[in-house]
């Protein structure tokens, strides 16, 4: 199994495609994306808002198309902001060392003409890891029960890490965007921080890479956070590629995650979790929706614990 912190795997007409966030040891790359030549980098140039057409109405409207209201006689304090939200997360990581949970899946394809299909549904006992890699960022191993009733994914397709997309605003990878405050708003009734996120062109892409035949693509990210002004939790993540990449034919992926409180009395703890990720994808002439569901949470004991790392729970 690949080692990553956010690890997302398309399994689609005999073509292997990862998009991981943190680590590329899996495929024996370091992290540099794969060079494209001077046509496809032109033709890669084209962003991925660029690309939308009327066919694209399916999807929710890119995170740049119109920012939502904010409040503008609120100043925004951006560098504490990022601080204490770079604490939460790493207070989730560090916590969140083992937990199990209940995954729900919905899965529908998309005509060329934007017509969902009918919807296919999974249920899986899901476990997620996440530990400090080699290389001193971070990693995330994900397992789901096997069930001879229902198949892993729906169309032979397998999106995996969606969840973790918060690590966005982790110290360790919080340097290698541009970030902006739009100004307080509103998530759900609770005062929010609007912050605009995008990956930096100069900087090395280590928050997601696609790799296709043992190529590493960089894909670069845009998006929205709402960060809880009093708690400074993120409570919703949009994101959109920020270019499309003709040369695997990946030309939209729009992901919405959410998280809420859950409280584990027996450990004394409150975490912010993952309730629920989904994901608009467009990729070698395929596009589907899928939304994953995330409940009934349960923190290993350390007995539980020793048992996996020992490899004899649930496995892929």
């Amino acid at each position: 199994m690949c080692s990553t912190a956010l690890r997302i795997a398309f399994f689609l007409l005999g073509v292997l495609l990862v998009c991981s966030i943190a680590s590329s040891r899996a495929s024996g790359q370091t992290g540099t994306p794969h060079r494209l030549s001077a046509a496809s980098a032109g033709r890669a140039a084209l962003s991925a808002r660029e690309a939308r057409t009327l066919a694209d109405a399916w999807v929710p409207p890119d995170v740049d198309v119109k920012a939502p209201p904010v409040a503008s006689s609120e100043p925004c304090p951006l560098p504490d902001v990022l601080e204490w939200a770079g604490k939460r997360v790493q207070e989730m990581v560090s916590n969140l060392d083992r937990f199990t949970s209940s995954e729900f899946v919905e899965h529908q394809s998309v005509s060329s003409g934007g017509r969902l299909a009918k919807v296919q549904t999974r249920k899986f006992d899901y476990v997620v890891s996440i530990g400090r890699a080699p290389n001193g960022y971070l990693s995330m191993h994900e397992y789901r029960s096997l069930s001879p009733i229902s198949p892993q994914f729906p169309d032979r397709i397998a999106t995996e890490g969606t969840p973790i997309l918060v690590l966005v605003f982790h110290p360790l990878y919080a340097r290698d965007f541009e970030m902006n405050c739009e100004g307080l708003g509103d998530w759900r009734g609770r005062p929010a921080w609007q912050v605009r996120f995008e990956q930096r062109r100069d900087r090395q892409n280590r928050l997601s890479n696609v790799v296709v035949k043992n190529h590493l693509y960089g894909v670069r990210l845009r998006g929205r956070a709402w960060i809880l002004a009093d708690s400074h939790q993120v409570a919703r993540l949009e994101t959109d590629l920020a270019d499309t990449i003709p040369a695997i034919k990946l030309r939209l992926e729009h992901m919405n995650v959410e998280y809420q409180p859950v409280n584990f009395p027996a450990r004394h703890v409150e975490l912010w979790l993952p309730s629920s990720a989904e994901l608009y994808l467009d990729f070698a002439e395929r596009r589907f929706y899928r939304r994953h569901r995330f409940t009934n949470f349960t923190l290993f004991s350390v007995d539980v614990d020793q048992q996996l790392a020992n490899g004899t729970v649930l496995a892929n």
